[in-house]
């Protein structure tokens, strides 16, 4: 089961992003996308028809005798009104600061409609119209808002003023005859801008809508496939459970049977070890069964996680007889420290476990142009080429006591930062795991993403 075939890419907030946003505001993110780009593909006609009527009008007023200088002030404030307009909305960088773009886009024309009123007759100029236009379009755009309701009661107080103004300041009356005509002009363009924008909101909303029906479907797909992941490797780490388990059982018997057996301090340790062994295997379950949406991400040293690293796996590789190096430097990445430090941990672990005793461990880093490079290289038994193209599936490890989550685990979480883990072998020679790392935050959405996931986990 997957998301429609007719569904076109959601551009959803990144995997990185802390918790889910909510429906609404995905919602309205989505629509605030797609006015974008119907505000850029026929922005330049709309300003183009705008211009036309402005000059038809002003031509009328000065058809009528009107001051000259009232007019090239008032033909001054739209030319403004429309530079800034239009490059307010190809400046606008993304769907949640449009939000912000609209405010004040609908506030520089309330502006600029309540100045030219004003130069040409107050409350009896033909424009008055017009006033009206921002707050309902607002109220169109936010709905019963604070917002919407604060620009339509500022609108009403700039009529109310605008009545209160003295003729000597306004300018003079119009003849009946050019205002009729003026008068007729800018309310058919104020319907027409009305109706477009009507229509412009309606398209948006029906897209978005549709884009969360997709969403919604896409999410209920992944869902469906996670589950029936985690009753697989639910049902195998039952499996893999059930052998310590007997063999903890059938040692506990033995202890109580024979307590004061020579061999009791043995069969206690053999019992720590299954269950080191066990808890184990469920840290790797849950941390691969762990959501996408878990990662907090913030500008990252990499080069101190990496030392953390050795520094925890340190009594580890000492146990084991291998020796850890650090080698190389790198810069700041952006990512979650805490998972990409997990990733680290599994992989530098799995290296410990496949180098023989007086082996070495090596971890480089490096810069690689926009990404940073760690390798992790140990001097270990190798991997077969048919076994090397398996890894990375849930329970295929070439260790007689591994679950083969760790990597899995690993390539999630390099996945979900947008980076990628390979592994070059060479028998009887080592192993060395190469991560790569964007220096940047991905810009990948949140499908792409949660898709390499999956694709890892699969």
């Amino acid at each position: 089961m997957g998301p429609p075939a007719e569904c076109p890419g959601t551009s959803l907030a990144p995997a990185t992003s802390v918790g889910d946003p909510r429906p609404a505001d995905i919602w309205r993110g989505q629509r605030n996308r797609f006015l974008i780009e119907d505000a850029r593909n026929t922005g330049q006609w709309i300003h183009a028809i705008g211009a036309f009527i402005q000059l038809v009008l002003f031509l009328i007023f000065l058809d009528a005798g009107y001051p000259t200088w009232r007019i090239v002030a008032a033909a001054g404030v739209f030319l403004v009104f429309a530079t800034i307009q239009k490059a307010w909305i190809h400046a606008s960088p993304d769907a949640q600061s449009f939000d912000r773009v609209f405010i004040a886009t609908n506030l520089s024309a309330q502006t600029m409609v309540t100045v030219i009123v004003g130069l040409t007759g107050g409350l009896h100029s033909p424009t008055v119209p017009s006033l009206l236009l921002p707050s309902v379009i607002s109220l169109l755009f936010f709905g019963p808002h604070a917002v919407a309701r604060w620009i339509a009661f500022a609108s009403a107080l700039l009529i109310v003023a605008m009545g209160l103004l003295p003729q000597s300041f306004v300018g003079p009356l119009l003849p009946s005859g050019h205002y009729a005509i003026a008068l007729s002009v800018g309310l058919g363009w104020n319907l027409f801008l009305l109706h477009m924008m009507v229509g412009k909101m309606t398209r948006a909303a029906s897209k978005a809508g549709h884009s969360m029906a997709c969403l919604r479907e896409e999410r209920l797909s992944d869902a469906e496939a996670q589950l029936r992941r985690l009753q697989s490797v639910g049902a195998k780490v039952a499996h893999e459970l059930k052998n310590p388990l007997a063999s903890i059982k059938g040692l506990c018997q033995l202890v109580a049977r024979t307590p004061d057996s020579e061999r009791t301090q043995e069969r206690l340790a053999v019992v720590a070890s299954e269950i080191s062994r066990m808890e184990t295997i469920l840290n790797e379950y849950l941390s691969f069964s762990r959501p996408l949406e878990d990662l907090r991400p913030e500008t990252l040293d990499v080069t101190a996680i990496a030392r953390d690293v050795l520094d925890v796996l340190a009594g580890r590789a000492d146990q084991a007889g291998v020796t850890l190096t650090l080698d190389g430097g790198a810069t700041a990445v952006h990512g979650d420290g805490r998972r990409l430090k997990e990733a680290l941990i599994n992989l530098v672990a799995n290296a410990i476990e496949a180098t023989p005793n007086g082996g070495t461990v090596a971890l480089r880093m490096r810069n690689g142009g926009d990404a940073v490079v760690l390798e992790v290289r140990d001097s270990g038994r190798g991997i077969a080429p048919e076994d090397l193209e398996r890894i990375g599936t849930p329970f295929f490890t070439t260790r007689s006591n591994g679950t083969g989550l760790g990597v899995v685990l690993a390539q999630g979480v390099l996945n979900q930062h947008g980076g990628t883990l390979t592994y070059a072998s060479t028998l009887g020679a080592g192993t060395t795991a190469t991560i790569t790392l964007p220096v940047k935050p991905t810009a990948a959405p949140e499908p792409v993403l949660r898709a390499a996931m999956v694709e890892a986990r699969a």
